[in-house]
């Protein structure tokens, strides 16, 4: 590529961004989820996405098929972007042999892809899908570690803190501030430990909502001071934070891979971005994150009498959750916004495409 010349990126999410696109460009939905895309053309990199109808039914299927129907599509550009997808991956690096287009990945579960299919054919694919990629942005730590224990190079790796739109979180946090009795779960992925947020509330005089599929809540009893959250649009979340007394973001151990490697990253950032104490469980991942009685506080995993000893104690204590909050909302401001990811992710863009 020419000195002049601007990287063509196409972004493959691995969920459907058509609908959230348009209403972000409305100005009713927050960035985040668009990871960087709408930075890039400020930022000297000419990035786009596409979806065909056809795709979106293999999601249905399987979301790491979603991305096959655009084998052919990807030849017209330098960079693929990618959230999911390994088996593109493998047929167009592994078995064509494609030096271009280069595949970045947004790496949220290539540790539990490699844990859970060690053997056999869907292992095999994993395994050399992941080997071929040109470059993985770790948003943990630890994820980083554990790819580099696996033999992968060094300078295919890079540890890059997620971002999110810190500026839609602080106008809600501004605008409605803490207006409402409640606590707020936000959460949708199956790494969510709900069961244990559950015992924790039960009969708690204080309201608990969370906002979930069904999928992540089946076959739970769900106690009388909890209200189950569904199909809320994205837009109305940064209201459901700022009204909040705070957050509580529930996920079971390191060694479980029931969601993804970095589950709950936005349901504790966009929180605290609202000016809002968050209470999360104790993973190595949000080490990354958050400091223990600083700007959050951690819990151990699966342990629900902990959990509610520091519910409780912030219910009582609205000095110390609006204290957290304030140091929560200036760590994100300070490192942990969309735009500084998408810097990140144009600077790596160029590098590759050259």
């Amino acid at each position: 590529m020419g000195n002049n010349k601007r990287p063509r990126i196409l972004y493959l999410y691995a969920g459907s961004r058509k609908a959230f696109y348009e209403k972000w460009k409305d100005g009713k939905n927050p960035d985040t989820q668009l990871l960087g895309l709408n930075y890039m053309k400020e930022l000297g990199v000419d990035a786009t996405f596409i979806e065909f109808p056809f795709a979106e039914w293999l999601r249905k299927i399987n979301f790491n098929l979603v991305h096959l129907p655009y084998l052919f599509a990807i030849r017209r550009y330098d960079v693929i972007f990618i959230g999911a997808g390994l088996p593109l991956v493998f047929v167009a690096k592994h078995l064509l042999g494609w030096k271009k287009p280069k595949f970045v990945i947004y790496n949220t579960f290539l540790k539990n892809a490699l844990e859970r299919n060690p053997h056999g054919l869907l292992g095999y694919i994993t395994k050399k899908a992941v080997e071929n990629i040109d470059s993985i942005i770790c948003t943990s730590k630890t994820q980083e570690k554990f790819l580099l224990e696996y033999g992968l190079p060094k300078k295919k790796i890079t540890f890059a803190p997620i971002g999110i739109d810190v500026r839609a979180f602080l106008a809600a946090g501004e605008k409605f501030q803490t207006t409402k009795d409640y606590i707020i779960s936000v959460g949708r992925d199956l790494g969510r430990d709900y069961a244990t947020l559950f015992k924790a509330v039960e009969g708690l005089r204080t309201e608990v909502k969370v906002l979930t599929k069904k999928e992540a809540i089946a076959d739970l009893t769900i106690p009388k001071n909890v209200t189950i959250l569904q199909n809320v649009p994205y837009e109305d979340v940064p209201k459901l934070h700022a009204e909040a007394r705070f957050a509580v973001v529930p996920l079971y151990d390191d060694k479980n891979t029931s969601g993804s490697d970095t589950s709950g990253q936005y349901g504790y950032l966009e929180p605290m971005a609202a000016g809002k104490a968050v209470i999360v469980s104790n993973r190595a991942t949000v080490r990354d994150y958050i400091e223990d009685g600083t700007d959050g506080i951690l819990v151990p995993p699966g342990d629900p009498k902990a959990l509610r000893e520091q519910i409780e104690k912030l219910l009582s204590n609205p000095e110390k959750a609006a204290a957290l909050g304030a140091a929560a909302k200036a760590k994100v401001i300070e490192h942990f916004t969309s735009k500084k990811f998408a810097k990140f992710l144009a600077t790596q863009f160029k590098k590759l495409a050259i």
